[in-house]
C-alpha cells in the first residue's frame, strides 16, 4: 500500500526547528449506522509552527475538497477537546482564534487551533498530480498576522484537524480480501486488511521524493505518530506493527457529539486500538470481521427450494413411469443448481 506523507518548508527568518506530533482516527464503515464512506481524522500538531513556511500533508490518492471537512469548530467545543487529547484542559477565544490549554508534566500547554477557513485569504488548498492529492497549509500569512498580535505571542504549538471522508480510502489503506475457496468457506464473515505509513519512503515512489527535493521541502521531526483504529469488539484484530497495540472501549456518548450520533452499536461495543510510533510509521493490521449478505442468502433459500423440486420432480418422474426422461431432467436441473452456485461465489 501507499504512503501518507507530511513535510514543510523553513521560514528563514525564525531558527527554532518545528517538531511535529500527527493524530490519525480511522473510522471504519462497519463502526458508522450508514455503512458508507469510511473516515479518516488528522491531526497535526507543530511545535515552533513560526519557523514554518508551507506544511505539507500528502494524500496517496484523489481528494477533492468536499471531501475535506474542517474539525477546529468541534475542538473548540471544551467537551471534544478533552477527548481528543485525553485531559481536562480550557478554551479561550483571542481575536476571532481559539486557543486550548492543559497540564502537561507540570507546565502549561497552549495549542492555537487553526481552522482551515480563515479571513487571511486561501490559508489551505489541496494540489492533484499523479493520482496523489497535497494538501498545503500556507503559515506564511498566518504567520505574518500573528506577528505583531501580543496576545499570541507566548504561544509556539499550532494544532490543525480535519476529516477525509472518501471511497478512495478504500484500497488505498485498506482493502477486505477472500480466500479462492471462499465458496466452500462461510459467506457470513471476511478479512480486512489495513495499512497505513506516514512518511515511508519507499512506499511514497520516487517521483514524490525527487518533487521534494527539488522544491526543497524538508522532511520533518516527529515526536509522535498516534493511530486508532476503531473497530467493533466483535470483531478480531490481529497487529503486525513494530509498536506494541493497547486496546480500549469507545466511551460511547461521549464521542457523539464529535462524530455526530453516527456510530454503530448492532454489532457490538465499539473498541479503539492505538498504536504509538515515533517519527515516521507502518502499521498493518488484519482484520476478521462478520457480515449480512442478502445474495447468499438469497442464493441459499433458492437451492433449498431447488432441491425440494428435484425430490418431488424424482417422485413425480417414478410415479408416472416416464424414466426415459429423468437424465434430461437431471442434467437441466445441475445445470441450474450449478449457476447459482457460481453467482455465490462471485457475489460473496
Amino acid at each position: 500500500m501507499r504512503s501518507f506523507g507530511l513535510w514543510y518548508k523553513n521560514n528563514n527568518e525564525n531558527n527554532d526547528t518545528p517538531v511535529f506530533s500527527i493524530h490519525i482516527n480511522f473510522w471504519s464503515e462497519s463502526v458508522k449506522k450508514d455503512s458508507g464512506i469510511p473516515d479518516l481524522d488528522v491531526g497535526i500538531k507543530v511545535k515552533n509552527f513560526k519557523s514554518v513556511n508551507e506544511l505539507i500533508f500528502h494524500c496517496p490518492f484523489v481528494i477533492v475538497e468536499n471531501d475535506v471537512k474542517d474539525l477546529e469548530p468541534k475542538l473548540c467545543k471544551l467537551k471534544n477537546a478533552n477527548i481528543i487529547f485525553n485531559t481536562d484542559g480550557a478554551i479561550q477565544t483571542k481575536k476571532s482564534y481559539s486557543v486550548y490549554s492543559f497540564k502537561k508534566n507540570e507546565n502549561e500547554e497552549k495549542l492555537l487551533l487553526f481552522p482551515l477557513i480563515q479571513d487571511l485569504g486561501e490559508i489551505y488548498c489541496l494540489y492533484k498530480e499523479d493520482n496523489k492529492t497535497d494538501i498545503l497549509f500556507n503559515f506564511s500569512i498566518f504567520n505574518e498576522y500573528l506577528k505583531n498580535k501580543d496576545e499570541f505571542a507566548d504561544i509556539n504549538e499550532v494544532y490543525i484537524r480535519f476529516r477525509i471522508s472518501s471511497t478512495e480510502l478504500k484500497n488505498s489503506i485498506y482493502f477486505d480480501c477472500e480466500p479462492s475457496n471462499k465458496s466452500f468457506e462461510s459467506a457470513f464473515s471476511g478479512t480486512r486488511i489495513f495499512d497505513f505509513k506516514i512518511n515511508e519512503k519507499r512506499n511514497l515512489g520516487s517521483k514524490t521524493i525527487a518533487k521534494i527535493d527539488m522544491q526543497k521541502y524538508l522532511f520533518p521531526q516527529i515526536d509522535n505518530i498516534h493511530l486508532l483504529v476503531m473497530e467493533p469488539s466483535s470483531y478480531d484484530v490481529e497487529s503486525f506493527a513494530n509498536k506494541q497495540m493497547t486496546c480500549r472501549e469507545l466511551e460511547g456518548e461521549l464521542w457523539d457529539d464529535y462524530f455526530g450520533k453516527n456510530i454503530n452499536y448492532s454489532k457490538g461495543r465499539v473498541l479503539a486500538y492505538h498504536w504509538k510510533f515515533e517519527n515516521e510509521c507502518s502499521c498493518l493490521i488484519k482484520i476478521k470481521y462478520s457480515k449480512t449478505n442478502v445474495t447468499t442468502l438469497t442464493a441459499y433459500i433458492v437451492m433449498v427450494l431447488a432441491l425440494g423440486v428435484v425430490g418431488s420432480t424424482i417422485v413425480a418422474i417414478i410415479q408416472s413411469e416416464c424414466v426415459k426422461y429423468f437424465p434430461y431432467i437431471s442434467i437441466g436441473i445441475g445445470c441450474f443448481l450449478f449457476a447459482i452456485g457460481l453467482i455465490l461465489g462471485r457475489k460473496k
